[in-house]
């Protein structure tokens, strides 16, 4: 039987795992996101590095701006991994660049990503998102083992 610490922390999850499914929404629909956050977050991105607070985040969006035109998460994608204030979701995603190259994903590497979550007083506090930012896979010809 489940006990009501049990139910207390299910609810705690599944409210945290909506919480992080927004911010991806709120991201593809490039609304404010900023809403979502707590003033202090901490945000990485690969190749970017870590931003710490919204006024370091503004500018790794604005990094971001002149190369990535849209990006779309599938939710139906979606697998979480939720434990207390931490949520994990696994899933693919499509978008295009500002150059007009598009990715999609392929059943296999391309498009897929992880990101991890931290909540605190029903605000996002943490996103560590773990992805290979060429999205369009022109770096392939670096890897001998693609070849």
């Amino acid at each position: 039987m489940v006990n009501e610490v049990q139910k207390q922390e299910t609810v705690v999850n599944t409210a945290n795992e909506a919480l992080c499914r927004e911010f991806l929404k709120t991201m593809d629909a490039q609304g404010d996101v900023f809403a979502l956050l707590t003033d202090d977050v901490e945000l990485l991105f690969p190749k970017w590095g870590l931003a710490r607070g919204k006024e370091d985040l503004g500018r790794l969006y604005q990094s971001l701006g002149p190369y990535i035109r849209s990006i779309s998460h599938d939710a139906s994608s979606f697998r979480y991994l939720s434990d207390g204030d931490r949520v994990c979701i696994e899933g693919v995603s499509s978008g295009e660049l500002v150059d007009g190259r598009k990715w999609q994903p392929d059943g296999g590497t391309a498009g897929r990503f992880c990101t991890t979550f931290q909540v605190r007083d029903r605000l996002i506090s943490r996103v560590f998102i773990y992805i290979d930012p060429d999205y369009t896979d022109q770096t392939a010809g670096f890897y001998p083992w693609r070849k």
